[in-house]
């Protein structure tokens, strides 16, 4: 049964029939109401509509192929944005190299993301470098100890005493003795404490590295670092014993980004795009209503709108989730859509107990993402 007060339902109630049992479901509004409502809930894209010899009638038959063809239509002009850059080597999922990219004990995160230091002052870098353009990463720091983060090249050795930053062509800053390190040390920056995010960006068409505490520059800390062939930098991190940070090289949106700079990790745009579209066609569910009564569609109020048993509706939008359930598990696609779906419902102000299309919404997801809970 559903959460909270309202009407409830059997979560089981409203999964997306088998191909057997489609033709039970048709006929729940008359055949020219349901095709009116799905072509207003599921607009045809222009080039679709180029493309089509008619406007094939709607229904709950041939909805999935409708769907799958609207979510489907950029994919190769999207496919080509996300090939890979010049300027970058290594996996396009970007993690911390727990096979052969370190030194000293460390605990890593199931992710590869996060990790802790266990001995006196282990090292660690990631798995793809980059050689030409401008690129950043960001650090979560969890505790405010011993640190040096930074960049280094494939050819730095790291031990128990020399960490990212003591040896040539490794540079780092740390944050705990507010200096900078290429070898030597000075004086740089701003002290951080737990909560703090570094932002890590690397200038390879000048030759220069520079930091940001939470979003504020520290201004350029290394100018003319050798580059050339051969050259790679790949982010990387030493700590000492129980320190923690975690790392986003771009899997999801940056915290502070910066113009002209790029993440090691490109964004999931294929994904994006068709998250956008299934919240799109969410919304036109919340704003358009049938009136059974009269035989048509009516324009819904969103602050009143309630998840109620009208069966058309409720497979209308077991439809959309079957495609929105499976990219939740993606937490870029969390964070940057469905966050950002969800806040631009309290524009106007007010707590999220004054808005309860959210609750209704949360309770929409709560009913139809079932298979997909962790």
């Amino acid at each position: 049964m559903s959460r909270g007060t309202g009407t409830a339902f059997s979560r089981r109630s409203y999964k997306l029939s088998s191909e057997s049992e489609k033709p039970k479901v048709t006929g729940i509004v008359n055949e020219k109401l349901l095709n009116d409502y799905l072509y207003r809930i599921f607009p045809t894209t222009e080039r679709i509509r180029l493309a089509a010899a008619y406007r094939k009638p709607l229904s709950f038959q041939n909805l999935q192929e409708h769907l799958d063809q609207l979510l489907n239509s950029d994919d190769g002009e999207e496919n080509n944005k996300d090939q890979t850059v010049e300027g970058r080597l290594g996996p396009s999922t970007v993690v911390l190299d727990h096979t052969n990219g370190f030194e000293g004990l460390l605990l890593v995160d199931d992710d590869l993301l996060g990790v802790i230091g266990h001995s006196n002052f282990s090292s660690i870098r990631a798995t793809t470098c980059v050689y030409k353009g401008k690129w950043l990463y960001e650090v979560l720091i969890s505790s405010q100890g011993l640190m040096q983060i930074g960049w280094c090249t494939l050819n730095c050795r790291f031990n128990q005493e020399e960490g990212v930053g003591d040896t040539p062509d490794s540079y780092a800053y740390d944050g705990n003795r507010v200096r900078k390190w290429n070898v030597t040390t000075t004086n740089y920056g701003k002290s951080w404490a737990a909560g703090d995010i570094v932002s890590c960006l690397i200038d390879l068409d000048e030759g220069n590295i520079s930091f940001c505490l939470n979003g504020v520059s520290l201004g350029t800390a290394f100018s003319n670092i050798v580059m050339g062939p051969g050259m790679a930098y790949f982010p990387a991190i030493s700590l000492s014993f129980k320190e923690s940070v975690a790392f986003n090289f771009g899997s999801r949106p940056l915290r502070y980004p910066v113009e002209g700079y790029c993440p090691l990790q490109d964004p999931p745009n294929t994904d994006l795009q068709k998250v956008y579209r299934l919240l799109g066609f969410l919304k036109n569910v919340i704003h358009i209503g049938i009136d059974g009564s009269e035989g048509k569609l009516v324009e819904g109020d969103p602050a009143a709108w309630q998840l109620q048993g009208e069966p058309t509706v409720l497979i209308t939008l077991a439809h959309i989730f079957n495609h929105f359930s499976p990219l939740m598990c993606k937490v870029y696609l969390v964070e940057d859509a469905l966050m950002n779906f969800l806040l631009s419902i309290l524009e106007g102000g007010g707590s999220v107990e004054e808005h309860p299309l959210i609750q209704q919404l949360l309770e929409l997801m709560w009913l139809l993402m079932e298979d997909y809970e962790v």
